[in-house]
């Protein structure tokens, strides 16, 4: 690994690509675990998915994870990365919509850098392996200001 799943910087990622009743239908994940404000990039073919979430300068974990040097927890970094792995699985694997998908394990998780609100955090998928009828594994990368702030081998199992 080590590699971008997509060049982000060759995207246009400054509109969403689903609108947010198709996301809310794919993913039951509801307020603050809601890491996903919206999908700006699929690509089918290519079976790639970018999502994102914006961090405002005070989000509700910058008082307790590390206070006077707020860093998003490595927990959202990999939360966030499991629900757009989660989306793309959804889309391309033909997994019904209402069915949830529960995290089943991580393989090659490195942390690269840090998120330091304010930011926008974009959650990239791809790389989608069905085992069977109720695993997979899908590859999911964080970026921040540019840079791969953490990289993952997702497994989800449908429930």
């Amino acid at each position: 690994m080590g590699q971008p799943i997509v060049d982000l910087a060759s995207l246009d990622l400054t509109k969403n690509v689903f609108s947010e009743e198709d996301l809310r239908a794919c993913l039951p994940h509801r307020d603050l675990f809601q890491l996903l404000d919206g999908v700006c990039y699929f690509d089918r073919e290519r079976g790639i998915a970018v999502g994102y979430k914006d961090w405002d300068a005070n989000p509700w974990w910058a008082k307790g994870h590390v206070p006077g040097r707020p860093l998003m927890p490595g927990v959202l970094m990999i939360e966030g990365g499991a629900q757009i792995a989660t989306f793309l699985l959804k889309q391309l694997s033909g997994w019904a919509m209402d069915r949830m998908i529960g995290l089943a394990g991580l393989d090659d998780v490195r942390v690269r850098g840090q998120v330091v609100p304010p930011a926008r955090v974009y959650f990239v998928s791809g790389n989608v392996n069905v085992s069977g009828r109720r695993l997979a594994k899908m590859g999911a990368q964080v970026f921040c200001n540019g840079q791969m702030t953490m990289e993952m081998q997702v497994m989800g199992v449908m429930l």
